[in-house]
């Protein structure tokens, strides 16, 4: 922002006020903000600069008045402050700026020396002092190298244009660019310098067009880095003087000390040649330099002094690094645009650049001549070698938003079999690949590019070198390809060549814009063939040209024979696997495979192998061509090496001959050892195959090896591997081959010495038996190897076995026991050496056995190999416990040396032998006793024995007796011993004593032999039979036991008797004891009394024949149980009752039998059924019946039982229940029957008001329900299920739902349920239709009239004037606008907020809604028609200012989801009066010159000038006349340049208000000074337009030299350009801030709009709690179901028709109003009951037209028949009050209008009501009434009383009767008032209209924070963020174009319309003022057609402002 700083001087000492310029456009407006401020309305004042000079105009404001500005407030100019005042001064820099700046500038980058780069700024100046040269272009850098470092001397020398002082002055300027340069005339004119030619508007390939020298400083920079001093010497074309400048830190230092003006100093002008001004002895090469500038006609020489040591040190060593990075730099100025491509030897390519030769002398103290070389000769370069080792290019073009072009190739590097051909990079100062640090055995070919970016970048030719791009989308590496190998991509270099639209440091190291300009979403790049681009995608061409690349140039190694992939563990990490393995390769037209001889180069030794496997390192699967890999090789002779080598593919060597490989292996396979000599010096010898017995001695060894030549060797001969340096030894092992595997039971190591042999001892120790080998094994070292690869070293091998000698003991084996008494057991025996070897017994042996306390014996001894087994040894003797007893077994065999061993074994008992039973004598027992015996177990010694599953058993038999099955158990498994008992011995029918026989044995086994006893078995004395009677009337019947007993159900079983006998027949005595044991079922308690007399209780039979009872009878006794059971079966009694049922469906149709049938059934008194009946009983069976026609019954008895009566039939007419009386005997039972409707043959339909007069309905609306109900001929409903009814209508009605056929339910009916119609105006007929049993029976024609609604808007009408024409900015003619209802009448109850008015832009559609997208202006009308409600106007509505066609609609929202929307009006606006002239194809500030060539004389190639209206419309259509064009000069010039023809003016034709101005020319060498000039465009005078027009100036610039004309052209599109940008940029800016404040202000008011209903949220539903979007959907929902069950409640209804619904209808008097109570309702609607159905119309009209439709059957009540001043007032009071206001009388009197609800047209409804009711009065009773109107006839009139008891008392006094008391509801049949909705239902909607704006609200609020938050997220993003930095870009560089073209603008005073510096600018616009506004009101107004952009402040987003004239 731009500020100055006021001091009130007139008085005081008061401080400073800051004061804003922004928006301050002329001196008054400054003084009047600076009256304001200073509070001065009324003083008077001036105001002054702290220079006393007054500001008191425009102009000294304009003049003085700037950012920065110090001022007084004074009362005059001259006088005298009042306090001191203080004022801001700014600084010169320090020198330092200028002579360090190249430390800062300069710097190393990876490595490398930036000295190369220095001495570049000063070629690019040579390069552009030379641009202009006719003939070669020389450059030639000479070094004056001394040992001394401060008498080195840099000369860099051009042959140029060189530079006039005021140039080198300008030179010396430090940051003065090329484009602020100027330079002076003799006659102190001033042009722009430029190094432009004529033809910088035609493309330059690469951009080669010398213009490197730009920025004012890169000079300076270099010449203080390079060194501390530099003279500048330089002589002007056409000139003959020199101009010497120097400039040193030496010198900036002396004057610092003397204080001194640092910056200024004297350039020295001399003739050439002239040195007299040099001083010293060093100064030779300065003079010799000087000497040699005779006869040059221009030139430029920079002179360096003060190199540093450094410096010295890299030049002179690091000549040619530094030579070749300068060749880099400038390869292809050098070079041509082609490069260094490679040409016929010592032959050098055409320079295409006018010769540029770069020349580099080094001169050395001593040496004659100089070291020269040529940049041309180098070929080390980059360049070069990226150029001369590419097989193919692909070269494109980048187009840059703007004017930015870059060209690009992009080149590649084919892999040549075992190489990559991509140039090692040693110079360029890019990040190089940091070499693996581990030594591995395999090595990867290198990668190429590696981690290198693909393209370095020139700019105007000349590389940028510390820029590179890495990659473009279309060019970077996939992340998956097939078709491409992924190293092709590193294969591939490339360069950039930009023009100078991309910007760079200023010391040219870097770009500043170029990559990101360059990946802009917007750049566009085509690929160039032969020079022509090709449209097409580049991505596809890249990967075409790529993959022909690969396909043609490079030359790989193919792998075949794939075999898999493994992985190499002991590899790094990252190089383990995956690795694919190939059996065969094919090289250069080679094929090796597996099995292939090779031999190795470059390795250390030589190898020489077989090939295993090929492996190449990656994710490869078949064939594939790759560029690397490794061999693994088997070395040869594989008997010599065993080692598998890892070669890489390169190391291969191609050249060796098959041959020669052999020779090399066969040679050293001969010195391998071949066999080995073996003796035995002492004896002893071991034969091969020999059997030697276990002991005996072998003697000792010696052993010698020999090779193949014969030659004995002690070691492997020298090969150069390590395995060749090692001794050979020989190692003896002796092997026992056992069973269990072989075993090495000794093993010796023998060494060669030098004075003995390999020996081996003799051995004593091999004793185990078997076979054996001695192998005697030649090894390498000490490490055991015995082969050498897959060869044996010699060995020797003795297989002897090893047999047993003579036995000298014996042992005992394995016994196999357990060993028992008596059981025969084997004992074996085995016979041993004198090593414990098993050998074979001695002859005659005898085994001799002896234990004590035992008998033994032994059966025979057997052999069985080595053993002897002693079989069948049987002991004998006592043993007391199961446990067993141990015994010593001694066993002896004579003649051995160790004869005897002890044995120690355990005896058990032996297996069981006999049985042993006590007692032995007979024993006597009572029938059904047990008896026991005591029983033993024994073997064979008779000790107790113990077995497994010893089971004693006893069976019982006795002659002549059956059944005894008796049998006794006992285990004696584990004791051996026990009681062998068992349950009680029964025979059955004894009578007397019997001998029973008992067998005792051992179950299972027989060889134990069994024992026998005797039992005496004597008849039981306990009760065994019970015997039972009853008495049967006069009978006694015997009970049998398990048998049924049959009696009378409900009775009882009485005179039970009972008997006991025992089991020889005996009667038992009954006694107490004995009846104690008895027990019966069917008591809990018995008698004892009764018992011992032999009664049993009675027992009572069940009452149903279904039940029955067992019952039992049980004596527990000792000697066993005694039961007895029988069974209490019922059986019925006599008939008792008789009951009848109907065996199916009870429903008989009126007039048809029953189809069921009817089942009576007799049953006795407690219900069981009589089954068996007499003949004779169905002739006492009886029907009868209301209607029932007895004589078609019949009857006949049940299948089981009963009656079974058919044939029933009811004649009548009535339906319902009807009951059949069936009576038998005296016994009767009744049937009930419904009696329903017989078969459907009619249709009726269900609650259709007035079948017979159709029912009126307006479209759109519901029908009544619709149910149909199926009939029979007496019109019964028929409840017939399942018949289809249809709904047959006419075809133009259209019924919502679509009615469908349906099927009627049980009742019979159908329910179509509620249709909604739709159809024009008229009468329809729905009919039913119902098919049954294939017939069609139809019901009856409704009929349904159809009139319009008269409250629904349809249709919008429009009338306007359609011939009239609109002007632009003027207003339309008025609009009436109307809104129709459904019966083309006016809307009366249409609203005006709902109608609007749409104006927009036409989009060339014929839809007749708003097209989506389009802007439009939305306009209210300004009144209704009072006349006629509906009608709109209107007027006056503003016409766009914008001509062209627009589309005018009008649009009414009938609700919010419901618009309706007029016809499309296309209305032409056409322009206003034309009041300006434009230029419509702005062709920007023209510069031309009155040089030759018409291109620089051009001013307007082709322009066209219209008439514009206010609003800048195009206008003057049919205007026609002349236009003059003249050159005019605003700064008042007299020399005026002609226009071609050396005409002062021209006149263009003007046809329909526009003129064309084309090839407009200066004349050839025309008069005028360089400047500024406008050619002047006016209108001559003509009677076509009334009004004046004033000119248009059109601005260029006139230079007077041709070399000035195109800087300035480049100039003024170079500003043209970025005017475009800032503006774009600006609008944007000010588009987003505004949005910004837009959704700020839209999420406030939701906020507070969201606060707001919050709180009536709470006010309404009483909550407080916090609320969410889903808890508001959860009380939406409850409120609408609580609304939904509040309407589902029943409640009263007026169930008649409503009436029709037209404009004029109101309705029928019973719908226009609800009464709450049911008792008024009641009485109300009684007492009005005569016109509820009266239609009330609005007017006379419609009555009389309903009247006629309705053939005068419909009541009516027109409004305008009512009489208004007879009206009773509504708010008057009871008529009591007037007489007794303090009394209140009973019965709570009231109006009883005033209990009516009217919930619309309440005016009319008061004036209905009002005229029908009076002032009728409510009481609460009868009583209440009568004494009311005793009280009021007293003194007025009393009208009828009502009272809520529905009584009536009349006017007259009248009351009582039917006709005074109110029918009950029922008997209204819905002809009655109905009730409103309740309470609850009304605050539910409130409750649900406040929650769903709440949520309304809270989603907006919501949605509105979502987009506030994503569009400050786009504001503050990174994109916006680089958009602000590049509009303050262009700003600065609009700033600096315009500083530049200020400097050539006219003196001072001039009216130039365009600004070019401060002081101009200020003059000609007070824009830049303007700009400092408020950032929402961005201004771009310009008095130029170019629009120049206001820069100096915008407020960016996320930015500050910036200075307003910076």
């Amino acid at each position: 922002m731009s500020i100055v700083f006021v001091f009130d001087r007139r008085s005081g000492n008061e401080p400073e006020h800051f004061i804003s310029l922004g928006g301050l456009f002329s001196f008054s407006e400054f003084r009047q903000t600076v009256t304001e401020d200073f509070g001065l309305s009324d003083q008077k004042f001036v105001i002054a600069t702290t220079g006393r000079v007054e500001i008191r105009d425009d102009d000294t404001y304009e003049r003085f008045v700037d950012d920065g500005t110090t001022l007084y407030l004074l009362h005059d100019i001259n006088q005298e402050l009042t306090a001191q005042a203080t004022e801001r001064v700014a600084f010169l820099p320090h020198y330092d700026t200028l002579v360090k700046s190249g430390i800062y500038e300069y710097y190393a980058s990876a490595g490398h020396n930036p000295l190369p780069y220095a001495f570049a700024e000063l070629i690019d100046n040579a390069l552009a002092a030379t641009a202009k040269n006719s003939g070669p272009r020389e450059i030639e850098l000479r070094l004056f190298m001394d040992n001394d470092p401060s008498k080195t001397v840099i000369c860099v020398i051009d042959n140029g244009k060189g530079m006039t002082s005021r140039e080198l002055n300008q030179w010396a300027i430090y940051r003065l660019s090329k484009f602020s340069r100027r330079s002076t005339d003799e006659l102190g004119n001033t042009s722009n310098e430029s190094t432009h030619d004529e033809t910088e508007d035609e493309h330059i390939p690469r951009s080669l067009n010398s213009d490197i020298s730009y920025f004012g400083v890169g000079g300076k920079q270099a010449v203080f880095f390079i060194g501390t001093s530099t003279r500048m010497i330089s002589k002007p074309k056409g000139s003959i003087d020199v101009h010497e400048l120097l400039v040193s830190k030496e010198d900036f230092e002396q004057k610092e000390r003397n204080k001194e003006a640092i910056y200024e100093g004297y350039i020295r002008n001399r003739k050439a040649g002239d040195a007299s001004h040099l001083c010293g002895n060093n100064l030779d090469c300065m003079r010799d330099l000087i000497s040699a500038e005779r006869g040059k006609d221009q030139f430029t020489a920079v002179v360096i002094t003060g190199i540093p040591t450094a410096h010295v040190h890299y030049l002179r060593y690091g000549f040619n690094i530094w030579c070749t990075q300068l060749a880099n730099i400038y390869h292809y100025y050098i070079h041509g645009q082609d490069g260094n491509v490679a040409t016929a030897a010592h032959s050098r390519a055409a320079n295409p650049l006018k010769n540029i030769n770069v020349e580099l002398k080094m001169y050395s103290r001593g040496q004659i001549q100089p070291k020269v070389l040529n940049l041309r000769d180098i070929e080390e370069d980059m360049q070069t070698l990226f150029i001369r080792s590419a097989a193919n290019t692909f070269e494109f073009r980048a187009k840059v938003e703007g004017t930015g072009i870059v060209e690009g190739i992009i080149r590649y590097h084919p892999f040549l079999f075992d190489r990559e051909t991509y140039p090692d990079d040693f110079f360029d100062p890019r990040e190089v690949e940091v070499e693996d640090e581990h030594d591995h055995d395999y090595t990867i070919p290198a990668s190429g590019r590696g981690h290198h970016a693909i393209f370095n970048c020139f700019w105007n030719g000349r590389l940028i070198p510390y820029t590179t791009v890495e990659e473009f989308s279309w060019c970077a590496q996939p992340k998956k390809t097939k078709l491409i190998p992924q190293e092709c991509w590193n294969r591939i270099s490339g360069v950039l060549w930009t023009n100078a639209k991309f910007q760079v440091s200023t010391n040219k190291l870097t770009f500043l814009d170029l990559e990101v300009r360059l990946k802009d979403k917007n750049t566009v790049f085509t690929r160039i063939i032969n020079g022509q681009e090709r449209r097409a995608n580049i991505d596809k061409q890249f990967l075409d040209w790529l993959k022909e690349c690969h396909e043609q140039s490079d030359k790989q190694v193919k792998f075949s024979e794939f075999k898999g992939q493994i992985t190499r563990p002991a590899l790094p990490k990252n190089k383990q696997g995956p690795w694919a393995v190939y059996e065969e390769i094919q090289w250069d037209g080679r094929t090796y495979q597996k099995g292939d001889m090779i031999k190795t180069c470059r390795t250390a030794p030589v190898l020489y192998g077989r090939v295993n496997r090929f492996l190449l390192f990656g994710d490869h699967d078949g064939e594939v061509f790759a560029t690397g890999g490794e061999i693994e090789l088997q070395q040869e002779p594989h008997y010599f090496y065993d080692e598998v080598k890892y070669v890489p593919l390169f190391k291969l060597d191609r050249s060796a001959p098959q041959d020669v490989i052999t020779r090399a292996i066969e040679e050293d396979k001969s010195k391998l050892p071949e066999k080995l000599i073996i003796s035995w010096p002492e004896g002893e010898e071991l034969k091969d195959g020999e059997k030697v017995p276990a002991g005996r001695t072998i003697g000792a060894i010696k052993a010698e090896i020999m090779n193949k030549k014969g030659e004995l060797i002690s070691k492997l001969p020298g090969s150069g591997s390590s395995q060749a340096k090692k001794r050979l030894l020989i190692e003896l092992t002796v092997i026992w081959h056992s069973r269990n595997g072989d075993e090495i039971i000794a093993s010796h190591i023998s060494s060669h010495g030098t004075n003995w042999p390999y020996w081996f001892k003799k051995m004593e120790n091999i004793r185990k038996m078997g076979p054996h080998t001695l192998n005697l094994q030649v090894c390498l070292s000490e490490s055991g190897v015995t082969s050498l690869a897959d060869t044996k070293l010699p060995s020797a091998k003795y297989r002897f076995t090893v047999t047993e000698a003579n036995a000298v003991r014996f042992i005992v084996g394995m016994l196999d026991g357990p060993f028992r008494i008596g059981s025969p057991f084997n004992v074996p025996l085995e016979f041993q050496d004198m090593f414990g070897n098993l050998t074979k017994y001695p002859a005659s042996v005898k085994p001799l056995l002896a234990a004590s306390g035992l008998e033994l014996s032994y059966g025979w001894s057997i052999s069985r190999g080595n053993t002897l087994l002693v079989n069948d040894i049987v002991a004998l003797g006592t043993v007391q416990t199961n446990a067993g007893k141990n015994f010593n077994l001694e066993i002896k065999i004579l003649g051995l040396e160790e004869d005897s061993q002890m044995l120690k074994i355990r005896l058990l008992p032996g297996l069981p032998h006999s049985i042993s039973v006590s007692p032995e004598d007979p024993q006597s027992i009572e029938n059904g006793e047990s008896v026991s015996f005591e029983v033993e177990v024994k073997d064979k010694g008779q000790n107790l024995t113990t077995q497994p599953k010893i089971t004693v058993v006893a069976t019982f038999a006795c002659d002549g007796v059956d059944g005894l099955s008796t049998t006794y158990f006992l285990d004696c498994s584990n004791t051996g011993r026990g009681t062998l008992s068992g349950p009680p011995l029964l025979l059955k029918k004894l009578r007397d004593p019997v001998n029973i026989t008992a067998s005792i044995d051992l179950q299972g086994n027989r060889d134990v032999a069994a024992v026998k006893r005797s039992i005496i078995v004597a008849p039981s004395k306990h009760a065994a039979v019970l015997q039972l009677t009853y008495r049967n009337g006069d009978k006694t019947v015997s009970v049998v036991n398990n048998k049924d007993v049959l009696i009378e159900a409900g009775s009882f079983l009485t005179h039970l008797q009972f008997k006991l006998l025992d089991e020889a027949g005996r009667e038992i005595p009954l006694d107490s004891k004995l009846v104690s044991k008895l027990k019966v079922s069917w008591v809990q308690k018995t008698q004892v009394g009764e018992l011992v007399q032999g009664v049993l209780p009675n027992i009572k039979v069940p009452n149903s024949v279904v039940d029955s009872r067992c019952v039992s009878i049980s004596i527990h006794d000792s000697a066993g149980d005694l039961d007895f059971s029988f069974t209490v079966r019922p059986v019925a009694g006599e008939p008792a009752c008789i009951k009848a049922v109907c065996s199916g469906d009870s429903s008989i149709r009126l007039g048809h039998p029953l189809k069921a049938d009817i089942l009576a059934t007799l049953a006795d008194r407690h219900g069981n059924l009589i089954k068996k009946l007499p003949p004779r009983a169905l002739a006492d069976l009886q029907l009868s019946g209301e209607g029932l026609v007895v004589e078609e019954t019949v009857r006949s008895f049940g299948q089981t039982s009963g009656f079974h009566i058919s044939g029933i039939r009811f004649n009548g007419s009535e339906l319902g229940t009807r009951e059949l009386c069936i009576t038998w005997r005296n016994l009767i039972s009744y049937v009930r029957l419904s009696v329903i409707a017989g078969p459907a043959t009619k249709l009726r339909v269900a609650d259709w008001p007035e079948q017979d007069e159709p029912i009126v309905v307006s479209n759109g609306d519901k029908l009544p329900p619709l149910t149909v109900q199926l009939c029979d001929d007496a019109g019964h409903s028929a409840a017939e299920p399942n018949v289809k009814v249809q709904l047959h209508k006419d075809s133009a009605l259209k019924l919502t739902p679509v009615s469908t056929s349906l099927k009627t339910n049980e009742n019979g009916k159908v329910h179509f349920g509620v249709f909604t119609v739709h159809a024009s105006r008229g009468t329809y007929e729905l009919v039913p239709k119902a098919f049954i049993q294939r017939s069609m029976v139809s019901g009856p024609a409704l009929k349904v009239t159809i009139q319009p609604d008269t409250n629904k808007p349809v249709k919008v009408d429009v009338r306007f004037e359609t011939q009239r024409t609109y002007s632009a900015g003027s207003v339309f003619s008025d609009f009436i606008v109307r809104v129709l209802a459904e019966d083309d009448m006016l809307l009366d109850t249409a609203e005006s907020a709902k109608m609007s008015m749409i104006i927009r832009k036409a989009v060339g559609t014929t839809q007749q809604t708003p097209a989506q997208g389009f802007q439009a202006m939305s306009f209210p009308p300004d009144d209704a028609d009072s006349d006629k409600k509906g009608a709109f106007c209107f007027r006056k509505k503003p016409i766009p200012e914008v001509a062209g066609a627009y589309e005018v609609q009008f649009v009414y929202n009938a609700d919010k989801s419901t618009k309706i929307y007029s016809r499309l009006i296309l209305l032409e606006v056409k322009p206003s009066v034309p009041v300006t002239i434009s230029v419509l194809n702005s062709p920007g500030v023209a510069t031309a010159s009155n040089a030759r060539k018409p291109l620089s004389r051009l001013l307007i190639r082709s322009v066209t000038l219209a008439l514009n209206d206010v609003f800048g419309n195009i206008a003057g259509e049919n205007l026609s006349g002349m236009v003059e064009v003249k050159v005019v000069s605003e700064t008042g010039a007299i020399e005026l340049p002609q226009l071609e023809g050396n005409k002062h003016s021209i006149e263009v034709p003007l046809n329909n208000g526009q003129a064309t101005l084309q090839n407009i020319l200066l004349a050839e060498n025309t008069q005028g000074k360089s400047g500024e000039y406008c050619l002047c465009c006016s209108l001559l005078g003509n009677a076509s337009w009334s009004t004046t027009i004033p000119p248009i100036n059109i601005p260029f610039f006139f230079c007077n030299d041709v070399k000035k004309q195109a800087y300035f052209t480049f100039l003024s599109k170079e500003r043209d350009q970025l005017n475009t940008s800032i503006e774009a940029y600006h609008s944007l800016f000010k588009t987003t801030k505004q949005l910004t404040t837009a959704l700020k202000l839209a999420v406030a008011e939701a906020t507070q709009q969201e606060q707001k209903l919050r709180i009536e949220y709470r006010k309404t539903c009483g909550q407080n709690q916090t609320l969410s979007l889903e808890s508001v959907d959860r009380l939406v929902l409850q409120c609408e179901q609580k609304q939904e069950e509040i309407r589902r409640k029943p409640r009263r209804q007026c169930s008649l028709q409503p009436a029709p619904k037209e404009a004029n209808i109101i309705g029928k008097i019973a719908h226009l109003a609800q009464v709450a109570d049911d008792d008024i309702a009641r009485c109300l609607s009684w007492h009005m009951s005569g016109d509820m159905d009266c239609v009330v119309t609005r007017t006379t009209a419609t009555a009389l037209e309903l009247h006629k439709a309705t053939h005068g059957k419909q009541q009516l009540l027109a409004l305008d028949f009512i009489c208004k001043k007879t009206m009773p007032d509504w708010s008057r009071s009871l008529p009591h009050v007037k007489f007794s206001s303090r009394s209140v009388p009973p019965g709570n009197p009231i109006f009883a209008r005033d209990l009516l609800i009217f919930t619309e047209h309440v005016e009319e409804c008061k004036t209905v009501f009002g005229m029908l009711l009076g002032d009728t009065i409510f009481l609460d009773t009868l009583k209440d009434a009568t004494e009311y109107r005793q009280q009021l006839v007293k003194h007025t009139y009393c009208p009828t009383l009502l009272t809520r008891d529905g009584d009536r008392i009349r006017s007259n006094g009248k009351f009582g009767g039917q006709s005074n008391k109110a029918w009950p509801l029922e008997k209204l049949k819905g002809n009655v008032f109905s009730a409103p909705l309740s309470l609850d239902y009304q605050k539910a909607c409130r409750q649900l209209d406040t929650i769903q704006k709440l949520r309304s609200a809270m989603t907006n609020l919501e949605q509105t924070k979502h987009e506030l938050q994503e569009h400050l997220d786009h504001e503050n993003s990174s994109e916006m963020q680089s958009k602000v930095m590049e509009c303050k870009e262009a700003e600065q560089s609009l700033q600096k174009i315009n500083v530049k073209l200020g400097m050539v603008l006219p003196a001072e005073g001039s009216n130039s319309s365009v600004p070019f510096d401060g002081a101009s600018s200020r003059r000609a616009s007070p824009r830049n003022k303007r700009a400092s506004l408020p950032a929402e009101q961005p201004v771009r107004t310009s008095t130029r057609y170019h629009n120049s952009v206001a820069f100096s402040e915008f407020e960016y987003p996320q930015q500050p402002k910036r200075n307003r004239r910076n």
